[in-house]
């Protein structure tokens, strides 16, 4: 990681300037392995890749910064980047950005990538979003302990839809993204967007739902664990 690595992450990532040394550490060894392990593809005139790379590397490894296992071997193979908006062939239609579970891979546009950093309180981020759903498909095919508590937090964020009247407290709220609305899969991925941009808010307004989330990620992007 160079010192222009750090920056570009402070500059865009607000939690990373707050991470203790040994934590900081640790996200920096696995932005490195990502990085460097991934398959990144560019399509078209992509400007700015390695800047691209890096912003992509940290946002998934700091949705997993507090699990033991972050790599995704199972459910993230190869990162596809296009300028803009593109067409997907698989389903025909235009995208700013998706994953493809049969082919391991999320598919990006840049512009979207980059408005998603620009503003950072806005709960959307597309990169966050894909990467969430990369990550539910990873849990939900394991067995491990931490996969295990990832499917108990599903279980109750389902669990609090169907209680009387709290899908309609979110609907009514505005806080969450409305597509988030369209599965259980969406609203975690648009959820994670909200509890990595604006945990205040979120612990304030819903701290049930912050919970069970802080639980699925193991790592809290308002309250930082101290080093041992």
């Amino acid at each position: 990681m160079s010192k222009q690595d750090e920056k570009l992450l402070v500059d865009n990532f607000p939690v990373y300037a707050q991470l203790t040394p040994l934590l900081k550490a640790k996200c920096d060894k696995r932005i490195v392995w990502f990085r460097s392990r991934k398959k990144f593809l560019f399509y078209g005139k992509v400007e700015k890749k390695e800047e691209l790379r890096l912003l992509l590397s940290a946002s998934c490894i700091l949705m997993t910064l507090g699990l033991r296992k972050y790599k995704m071997t199972r459910s993230l193979l190869r990162i596809v980047v296009y300028p803009s908006k593109y067409y997907s062939r698989l389903n025909r239609r235009h995208h700013l950005g998706e994953y493809n579970p049969h082919f391991k891979m999320v598919i990006f546009s840049a512009d979207t990538i980059w408005e998603g950093f620009r503003i950072s309180d806005d709960n959307v981020n597309l990169a966050l979003h894909e990467f969430a759903h990369a990550l539910s498909f990873e849990m939900i095919r394991k067995s491990s302990w931490e996969a295990r508590k990832f499917k108990v937090g599903l279980k109750k964020i389902k669990e609090l839809f169907l209680r009387e009247g709290y899908a309609q407290k979110l609907a009514d709220s505005k806080y969450f993204r409305e597509y988030g609305m369209t599965n259980l899969q969406e609203f975690f991925s648009v959820a994670v967007e909200n509890y990595a941009e604006t945990p205040h808010i979120f612990k304030s307004d819903f701290p049930e739902l912050y919970e069970i989330i802080q639980k699925m990620l193991g790592f809290d992007f308002q309250v930082l664990p101290k080093d041992h």
